[in-house]
C-alpha cells in the first residue's frame, strides 16, 4: 500500500519523498524520536507542499488530490490492488522490486486513468477547453485523455463544439 501511495503521490505531483513509513515498537522510544525529528526535518527542508523540485503548483496539486481521492474509491483500482496482492501472495514474492513492479505495472495505471477522468471533469466545470489545455493541465498526453473524454462525451457528461469540450447542460 505504501508503494501505491508513493507512486500515485508522483503521478500527482507530489515528491514521494513525502511519505514515510517506519516501524519503531513501543519499547523503542528513542528510535521514535529519531525517526520523527528526521521525518520533520527532511520535510522542513522540502517546504511547503508544490515548492519542492519537480512538484506542481499548489493550486494543481490540490485539485489532482481530490481527484485522486475519487480514484481511490473507484472499482478499478480497487481490483487492480487486489489482484497484486493475490499474486504477490500466491508467488510468495514480497520483495521490493516485484511490489514496485507489480504497483507501477497494474495499480497506477488504473488510478492514474481513473484521476485523468475525475480530473477533467474538474477542470471543465471551471469552463471549455480544448485538447491541447486539458493535456498540459492533466499533465498527460493526448492519447490518455481521449478515452475517458469519448466515454463522457458517449454518456452525454461532456460535449464538445468548435474543437472545446465542455460539461454538458443538463
Amino acid at each position: 500500500m505504501a508503494e501505491t501511495c508513493r507512486q500515485f503521490l508522483a503521478d500527482c505531483g507530489i515528491n514521494p519523498e513525502r511519505l514515510a513509513l517506519e516501524w519503531a515498537s513501543a519499547a523503542e522510544a528513542p528510535r521514535f524520536v529519531e525517526l520523527i525529528t528526521g521525518y520533520v526535518n527532511s520535510i522542513k527542508e522540502k517546504g511547503e507542499i508544490g515548492s519542492a523540485e519537480g512538484e506542481a503548483d499548489s493550486e494543481t496539486i490540490k485539485r489532482r488530490l481530490a481527484a485522486a481521492v475519487k480514484a481511490a474509491e473507484a472499482r478499478k483500482p480497487r481490483i487492480a490492488l487486489g489482484n497484486l496482492a493475490k499474486r504477490l501472495h500466491k508467488e510468495g514474492d514480497f520483495s521490493k522490486e516485484a511490489i514496485e513492479k507489480g504497483v507501477s505495472s497494474k495499480i497506477l495505471p488504473a488510478l492514474r486513468a481513473e484521476r485523468i477522468k475525475e480530473e477533467l471533469l474538474m477542470l471543465l466545470a471551471q469552463g471549455p477547453m480544448d485538447m491541447k489545455e486539458l493535456s498540459k493541465a492533466l499533465w498527460a498526453d493526448e492519447g490518455e485523455i481521449e478515452k475517458p473524454l469519448s466515454q463522457l462525451v458517449k454518456k452525454g457528461v461532456i460535449e464538445e463544439k468548435d474543437g472545446k469540450y465542455s460539461l454538458a447542460d443538463k
